[in-house]
Parts: C-alpha cells; structure tokens; sequence
C-alpha cells in the first residue's frame, strides 16, 4: 500500500527498496549474529545449563520475547540485554515468573539510554572502560560529568531519562541532582545510587 501510494515520488525506488531488500536481511542478519553470540555464551556455560528447563513453558517465553525484541531493536544496549536474560533463563537464574515478565517488559520498555545510565550508575569505571572514556574526565557535578558518559545527547534528554529510571525504583537519586550543588564531585558523587530494585534488574 505504501509503495503504491509512493508510485510517483522519485524517492520510490529508495522506499522499495527498503521494504524488499534492505529491512528484511537487516533483521536476518542481526538475529543470526544475536543467536551466534547467545550459542557462544550458552557453550562457555554448558556445566551450568540446566536441559530440563530449556523444555519449560518459561524458558519458551523468555526465549521468544529475547528473540522477538532482538528482531526489533538494533541498539547494542538492547541486544546484549536481551542475550543476558536468554542465557541467565538457561542456567537457571533465581527469578520468580511474575518478576521475570515484569523486568521482560521493563527491558522492552526502556530505551538504550536508560540503559546506558543505569551501567553507568551501577559501575562507572567498567563501563568508561568499555566505551574508551578517559576516568580522568569524570569530574564535577553530574552535569559537567554525565554529557561525558553519555556523549552525543543534549542534557535535558539525559536529565529526563535519569528521572525515568528513579521513577521506576531503578536508582535512589532524582534529576533535582543535576541542579544540586555538593561538597565533592565526580565519582563520590556516584556513591551507591543503584536501589536494590536496580540491581536486581541488572542481574536479571
């Protein structure tokens, strides 16, 4: 319907174009690699994997939804995500089943930024190692800091997410404490912000 709509754009073959070619080996390419990666992490496991409950019910839910949003979702945040709620499913994480729909639904819901904050806020220093941010730049208050962490997103985007995540329980902290001022600053300003729900989505 789309494309004929489209029919007398000149843009029409770069729509076409999308919807037959590129869309469909773009999701076939990220769901081969995503289940590459997941096959990769369950064989360095294997002693922990428990087979029976690979043929639950649960473990084919989890196992859907994981696929099915790494189907829909290209950020890596997401994807990697998704892979660690898959392989935990398999070797048996301590998640009851209400608990595990609800943070399922939680990691479809949140965005790779809130994401990105919340490693960050859970630990700073493995996750400026892993993106190649120098710790060194980690200074002042949260919005000197922050737009370092989280380069490329204005501080207003960063604020409201940050505040998103409170309000999910995540962390203990409001967005007020980009206003705040402090005695100290950069990483004792981190201090232990992650809640206890947050680590425990973390560990999900």
């Amino acid at each position: 319907m789309l494309k004929a709509a489209l029919a007398t754009a000149p843009f029409t073959g770069g729509i076409a174009s999308l919807m037959t070619d590129y869309i469909p080996s773009m999701k076939q390419r990220r769901l081969e690699e995503f289940a590459e990666q997941v096959a990769t992490d369950l064989k360095s496991l294997q002693d922990r994997v428990e087979e029976a409950r690979l043929l639950t019910d649960e473990f084919a839910f989890v196992f859907e939804k994981c696929f099915r949003g790494a189907a829909e979702h290209h950020q890596q945040e997401k994807l990697d995500a998704f892979r660690g709620i898959l392989v935990n499913s398999a070797i048996g994480a301590d998640v009851a089943n209400d608990e595990n729909d609800y943070f399922l639904g939680l990691v479809n819901s949140l965005s790779a930024l809130h994401l990105r904050i919340l490693s960050f806020m859970s630990q700073p220093q493995a996750y400026l190692e892993s993106h190649e941010i120098n710790s060194n730049q980690i200074s002042g208050g949260f919005s000197q800091f922050m737009p370092v962490a989280i380069p490329s997103v204005d501080i207003e985007v960063i604020k409201n997410a940050f505040g998103d995540l409170y309000q999910a329980g995540f962390i203990n902290t409001d967005k007020t404490i980009f206003s705040t001022m402090t005695a100290g600053g950069g990483f004792e300003l981190l201090g232990d912000r992650v809640s206890d729900l947050g680590k425990r989505f973390i560990a999900f």
